[in-house]
């Protein structure tokens, strides 16, 4: 009985002796806890800016619901702007800018006075910076790579770089037939340049074009000294120098220059009248209009002077000669009177 007592108090002892370490434990640990503390009951108010008091959340129409703050849709999505979220249906259409339809390319098959008229109409865009640029897509090159040029038109103008032909008439690839010599002169190579594009490329009109400023004519005029081929060209230009003087007695270099260059246009045309028979025959037959022009290089606008204005009385007197064969044909003053005199001047003083 004493051996089973001392077992008892024995086992009684352990358990206290446990708890006591299980209680000395959890002093040690602290209070254990599952959740963040709680918020502090007055939160912390934003300052107002500049004296303004804050704005206060609304309620909405259900009980314990925040109306969406200002530019905030439910759900947190922004709304459209209020010109998407509200249509005046009352309110005038915008009226729809029209389109302007691309200047078309052309391919041959117009007459001369429409050749003259497109020609005009592409300067006048050109002069006021509104160039339409036809006929230079690159299906517009494919097609006259493989089809070949129908120009309309064929220019003999000078080589001046001031002188950008198709950007000044406002046209395109293959509509423009371009011979380009210093001094818009026609020797014998520009000459057969000439009828290869009025008669083997059919153009109906044929513009010579001088410009303001010509460094040729200037130096024709002022006598300078030139070398080389150079010296050949002045002297195509000379008779043009001459006649200028004769009409404009008096007059100052620069105002010479610039009569001289007009009658150097009307020198060009004479020549090819008397150096080819081709060029005169098409003019003759009508199937060539020939016409001068001056093109101002500092505003970029072309003066169209016309036919030549002795061209009537030019074409008896050189039809009356002998064929020009090789662009050689000869004066022959002595046999054809006051008029022959004239056609190997160019024209008359008077015009």
């Amino acid at each position: 009985m004493a051996k089973r007592t001392s077992m008892v108090l024995a086992a009684a002892a352990g358990v206290l002796t446990a708890l006591a370490l299980v209680s000395t434990a959890g002093l040690a640990r602290g209070p254990e806890t599952n959740h963040a503390p709680a918020p502090s009951k007055q939160a912390a108010k934003p300052a107002p800016s500049h004296g303004a008091e804050p704005t206060k959340p609304q309620k909405s129409a259900a009980k314990g619901e925040e109306a969406p703050k200002t530019g905030e849709a439910k759900g947190g999505a922004k709304p459209a702007p209020a010109a998407e979220r509200k249509i005046d249906a009352e309110a005038e259409p915008v009226a729809e800018r029209p389109v302007k339809a691309k200047v078309a390319a052309v391919d041959g098959g117009i007459s001369a006075e429409k050749g003259l008229a497109l020609l005009a109409e592409g300067n006048a865009r050109w002069v006021a910076n509104q160039n339409e640029n036809p006929a230079d897509e690159p299906s517009r090159r494919a097609k006259v790579a493989e089809e070949g040029q129908k120009p309309f038109v064929t220019v003999l103008t000078c080589a001046d770089s001031r002188l950008p032909v198709e950007r000044l008439f406002d046209r395109g690839v293959g509509e423009v037939f371009v011979v380009r010599v210093a001094g818009n002169i026609a020797g014998v190579s520009e000459t057969g340049t000439v009828e290869y594009g009025l008669g083997h490329l059919k153009t109906p009109l044929l513009v010579v074009m001088g410009h303001s400023k010509c460094g040729a004519v200037a130096a024709a005029a002022s006598g300078a000294e030139v070398h080389g081929s150079v010296a050949k060209i002045l002297d195509t230009i000379r008779p043009a120098i001459e006649r200028a003087k004769r009409n404009n007695p008096g007059v100052d270099e620069k105002a010479l220059v610039a009569a001289a260059v007009k009658e150097n246009v009307w020198q060009t045309i004479f020549d090819l009248l008397k150096q080819s028979d081709e060029v005169r025959g098409m003019v003759e037959r009508g199937e060539v209009k020939g016409v001068g022009a001056v093109c101002d290089i500092s505003t970029g606008k072309v003066d169209i002077l016309g036919e030549h204005p002795w061209q009537s009385e030019l074409m008896d007197v050189l039809a009356s000669r002998k064929p020009a064969g090789n662009h050689e044909a000869k004066a022959e003053p002595a046999a054809h009177g006051a008029k022959a005199a004239q056609a190997d001047d160019g024209h008359g003083d008077e015009h």
